[in-house]
């Protein structure tokens, strides 16, 4: 896959990730409960498990056990080993998820880390497992190829969710504190994602300026975004790149499609989550109507 991506001119980093407390027993090892923080159950979240080959459902999160101190600093290195299988297999570089409320997230938010050591109490100490992470990472790639993702919700919803996330009672100076902690790794890019679900507000212009104060590496959004408004957020000067996840599943030639102004298609929900080739690999690139002019 990295040579495929190389091969056209393009860059390709590893998302790396740990659910923490966003899942299942049917998922663990000898069905033992997740780990987390401390041992508080996800609520309104959902987890995808696997009932058969190529076919799952989800469920709600099983309650999970509390890290203990020893297993928190293997989880550090295990992420330093993942960065160095990355580069090993190809990969520019690495891309630390602290975000939708997975385990460096749970981490971090005050709702779902309850300890009362050095890993928890004080937005510092809580900030401690994704300082020790960065480090080790780090150490590995670079902070020149290293970025990470945050989800700094400024409000919440009821509607179901395969992940969302938490609102802190002060988002702005959780996320400003994190993102102050990148600058003085160093680290290449913050990746932001922003809420996505039905009518979300968008974040508030204050917190995107106190980001462009914070970080003088390059800063990336995503959430629900066109080429428009993305275009008009970089062109603000408030951000510098504009992801998109969902788009891309159903356009395989996206970046063609938005430089044209080529009409996107659709992407299939129901077809997302589990099964075959059927909405993963079918979507057709986009092929421009023949006109007379191409006959004459």
């Amino acid at each position: 896959m990295t040579h495929a991506v190389h091969a056209e001119g393009g860059v390709i980093f590893a998302q790396l990730w740990h659910v923490g407390r966003v899942s299942h027993t049917a998922l663990q090892p000898q069905g033992d409960a997740p780990v987390a923080p401390s041992a508080i159950q996800a609520r309104n979240v959902k987890a995808f498990i696997e009932t058969g080959p190529g076919v799952g459902t989800l469920v709600e999160p099983s309650l999970p056990r509390a890290l203990s101190i020893p297993e928190i600093e293997a989880l550090v290195d295990l992420y330093a080993q993942a960065a160095r299988n990355a580069l090993a297999a190809g990969f520019d570089g690495v891309e630390i998820h602290a975000a939708n409320g997975y385990l460096v997230n749970q981490f971090i938010s005050a709702h779902a880390n309850h300890r009362n050591d050095a890993y928890g109490g004080s937005l510092h100490n809580r900030l401690r497992f994704l300082r020790e992470i960065i480090a080790a990472v780090g150490a590995v790639v670079g902070p020149d190829r290293l970025g990470v993702r945050f989800t700094p919700l400024f409000s919440s919803t009821d509607q179901d969710r395969v992940y969302i996330g938490f609102v802190e009672d002060d988002p702005q100076q959780t996320y400003i504190e994190a993102i102050k902690l990148l600058e003085a790794a160093g680290v290449a890019y913050v990746s932001i994602a922003e809420a996505d679900w039905d009518n979300a507000p968008e974040l508030p212009l204050a917190f995107r300026l106190a980001v462009r104060q914070s970080f003088s590496g390059r800063i990336l959004y995503a959430g629900r975004y066109t080429a428009e408004r993305g275009a008009r957020l970089v062109d603000a000067g408030l951000a510098d790149l504009i992801a998109f996840g969902r788009p891309f599943i159903a356009n395989p030639d996206l970046p063609a499609r938005i430089a044209n102004g080529w009409p996107l298609s659709p992407l299939d929900m129901a077809t997302v989550y589990g099964g075959k080739a059927q909405g993963y690999t079918d979507y057709p690139t986009f092929s421009p109507p023949i006109t007379q002019e191409a006959y004459a």
